[in-house]
C-alpha cells in the first residue's frame, strides 16, 4: 500500500497520530515531511517525542521539517533539543529555523504560563 499526501490528511483529520508515527521511516521525502508537519499540528507527546529524533536525521530538508514542527508545536521540553541542534548544525538556513523555533516554544511557553 502506497503511502499518499491524501492518506497522510486522512489520517491528520482523525488524529491518528500512531499510524503517522509509525509510517514515517518508510516513506519518501515528500511524505515524511508532510508527516513530520502533520505531527508539528499536535500537542501529542508521542509525536514531539518522534519529532525531537528527526532533529538528527542525515537529511537537512528533514532536520528543517522537524525543528519548524517542533516550534510550530511548541512543547517547552522541545527547547533543549532545538538549542543542541542550533549548536551543531552547520546548514544556516537550519539554524535560523532553529532561532525561530526557540522563539516560537519561548512565546508559547509564555502564554502557557499567563493561563
Amino acid at each position: 500500500m502506497a503511502i499518499t499526501i491524501k492518506k497522510v490528511e486522512k489520517w491528520t483529520r482523525k488524529k491518528n497520530i500512531t499510524k503517522l508515527i509509525k509510517v514515517l521511516p518508510d516513506v519518501d521525502n515528500d511524505i515524511r515531511i508532510a508527516i513530520i508537519k502533520a505531527l508539528g499540528n499536535t500537542k501529542d507527546e508521542r509525536a514531539m517525542n518522534t519529532l525531537i529524533t528527526y532533529l538528527r536525521d542525515p537529511d537537512a530538508s528533514i532536520r528543517f521539517a522537524a525543528v519548524e514542527a517542533l516550534g510550530t508545536m511548541g512543547n517547552g521540553r522541545a527547547l533543549e533539543f532545538v538549542r543542541q541542534l542550533w549548536n551543531i548544525e552547520n546548514d544556516i538556513e537550519l539554524r535560523e529555523k532553529a532561532v525561530w523555533a526557540m522563539c516560537e516554544i519561548k512565546a508559547k511557553m509564555t502564554t502557557e504560563n499567563k493561563s
